[in-house]
């Protein structure tokens, strides 16, 4: 259980967040290719590394995620605990889901497909 989970109880703490980012290594790791490509990912669907919670994790689950109060997930070569494919929008427990591999591992191809994937999650 999280500190802050036992300090701030009360719902008023709960800010919930347009888009929570699981990286599955620590952001001072991430080149500057892949913050470039972060940031313009999140510039297409209208928002900025700073309108964002980014978590590290190598693998999650949804229970886990609720003290972050998302309304949307997006993670970057960390696993959910139930095995999903790559960029298939899922939907857990009212939370959007999108998987993809690492943002050093997309190609073309794979941005191709994950682009196609936050057109169906942001509806644009």
């Amino acid at each position: 259980m999280s500190p802050f989970e036992t300090i701030f109880q009360e719902d008023i703490y709960s800010i919930p967040s347009p888009l929570l980012i699981i990286l599955s290594k620590p952001w001072a790791e991430l080149s500057e290719a892949e913050i470039d490509t972060l940031s313009k990912m999140l510039k297409a669907i209208k928002l900025s590394l700073a309108s964002v919670q980014v978590i590290v994790r190598q693998e999650f689950n949804i229970n886990e995620l609720a003290v972050f109060a998302p309304s949307r997930v997006l993670a970057f070569g960390a696993s959910l605990t139930t095995p999903f494919n790559h960029y298939e929008n899922i939907n857990s427990e009212g939370v959007a889901i999108i998987i993809s591999e690492s943002l050093d591992q997309l190609d073309d191809q794979k941005k191709k497909s994950l682009w196609t994937a936050l057109r169906v999650m942001f509806s644009l």
